[in-house]
């Protein structure tokens, strides 16, 4: 960095101190673009724990969900208008040093407040950290291995050349059909036969899911076709602070075809980094990282590991993890995602004592399993509570119905996932024992009474 730039952040720093700010010289304001949820809670508690103040502000497609509905909703300013919106916001009592993000929705707002309120620490604007298909030919402009192809907006002329290619090649493999912009794993599938693929591709066409993107161009309908990747899928959870990444967290995910869907999620195994396919992993993501013009902030890369090397699913750049990972980080690895986020921000001494990565042996095992419902209706009763009671691992258990008459879903999604447990121990063989003993209740865990909808019976 040259000596401007380098006072500047000294400047930076110094307005970061503690004394500095309980003096009441300076503010320092962490925006934080669509919070929801218990990732709200989680990112509020941590920025009171270092005295910084944050300012909840929702982006376009969020602001008009609430409209109406939520009084005192601070709207996103425009495009070109960020600069004077702040001003207004701030006066002079403080700064924003950081823009955080709360939404796949919110992403490109949050990269636009970014880059004008806090150039200095920002990715730039990049909507190949968004779009899937642009994601995958960033990696192949770089030089990595990235997943074969194709955008479609008409099945036989594109798409149906496509999937014969792919499916006559001498590897055993299928094809994914999924949103261009999309989360959750809603409306995606996989076709082992170009018939089911043609199927899957014409549902899609016709009724297109994508993220109300706010900032984003909407475009004509298209559905992104893509390789199978075959291998075990891993998450790389990250941290960057100017151009230098941090693996803050590995996770081995575990997914089933069950429900007429081929990828539900069944839990995430919080894992230690101890040998050199942890660190192939690991250096994999920090080059994806690269590719993508990432240089700031929180990341969660969902990777796949075939024996020929890493290969990426998806970058979520911008975010945390969706899943709730505070306690387990805090418990196994010491350390968690928020807070290196904001040393990352806003502290270089914490930042440089912070691990590059995670430990070879974590103080504990943990699982964050999603709960599958094979059933759907009214929820009439909770099964297996004595049972759950006696799960030594078993430190959190939450379903998303909880009173008789509260809808079930069938799982098929991450959308549709029934709840959240959290298994916890100092013996893994514990944990893994208490995971095969949830997974086998599951199935009989939600009692419901089927109930009339449009289509039948549910």
């Amino acid at each position: 960095p040259t000596t401007v730039e380098s006072a500047l952040r000294r400047r930076h720093e110094h307005l970061m101190n503690p004394l500095f700010r309980l003096l009441g010289l300076s503010r320092a304001i962490i925006l934080y673009v669509d919070p929801t949820g218990y990732e709200r809670g989680r990112v509020l508690e941590t920025c009171a724990a270092r005295h910084f103040h944050v300012v909840e502000v929702f982006s376009p497609p969020f602001a008009s969900r609430f409209s109406g509905e939520v009084e005192g909703v601070l709207a996103a300013p425009a495009a070109g208008e960020e600069y004077t919106w702040a001003e207004t916001l701030t006066g002079r009592r403080g700064r924003i040093v950081a823009v955080c993000c709360g939404s796949d929705d919110g992403l490109a707002t949050a990269e636009r407040l970014a880059a004008a309120l806090t150039p200095r620490c920002s990715n730039g604007i990049n909507v190949a950290r968004r779009d899937k298909y642009l994601m995958h030919e960033a990696l192949r402009a770089a030089g990595l291995r990235a997943a074969q192809q194709r955008v479609v907006s008409r099945w036989e002329e594109e798409g149906e050349p496509f999937v014969r290619e792919l499916l006559a090649a001498p590897l055993e493999r299928g094809v994914v059909c999924k949103p261009r912009r999309g989360q959750a794993s809603i409306r995606v599938s996989l076709a082992d036969s170009v018939a089911t693929a043609g199927r899957q591709c014409r549902a899609l066409l016709a009724a297109p899911v994508a993220l109300l993107r706010g900032d984003d161009e909407a475009g004509s309908p298209s559905v992104l076709l893509q390789e199978e990747l075959r291998g075990r899928e891993w998450v790389v959870d990250s941290v960057s602070r100017d151009g230098e990444h941090k693996v803050v967290a590995l996770w081995r995910y575990s997914k089933a075809s069950l429900n007429g869907a081929p990828f539900v999620n069944l839990c995430d195994e919080l894992r230690p980094a101890n040998d050199a396919d942890d660190e192939a992993l690991m250096e994999y993501a920090r080059r994806v990282l690269d590719a993508l013009g990432v240089r700031w902030g929180p990341a969660h890369l969902e990777i796949k590991r075939p024996a020929s090397g890493p290969v990426l699913v998806e970058a979520n750049v911008g975010r945390w993890n969706g899943v709730d990972f505070k306690l387990l980080a805090d418990a196994c690895l010491g350390y968690n995602a928020y807070e290196a986020t904001l040393d990352a921000f806003t502290d270089r001494r914490r930042w440089e004592a912070l691990p590059a990565t995670p430990p070879p042996a974590l103080g504990g095992a943990g699982r964050l399993v999603k709960l599958v419902s094979s059933v759907e209706g009214e929820l009439r009763a909770l099964r297996h509570a004595e049972e759950l009671a006696e799960l030594p691992s078993l430190v959190r258990f939450e379903t998303e119905a909880t009173d008789p008459g509260d809808r079930v879903k069938r799982t098929v999604d991450l959308d549709t996932c029934a709840g959240l447990a959290v298994l916890l121990h100092a013996d893994a063989a514990q944990v893994e024992a208490d995971y095969a003993r949830l997974r086998a209740l599951q199935p009989t865990l939600f009692e419901v009474e089927s109930v009339e909808t449009g289509d039948g019976v549910a």
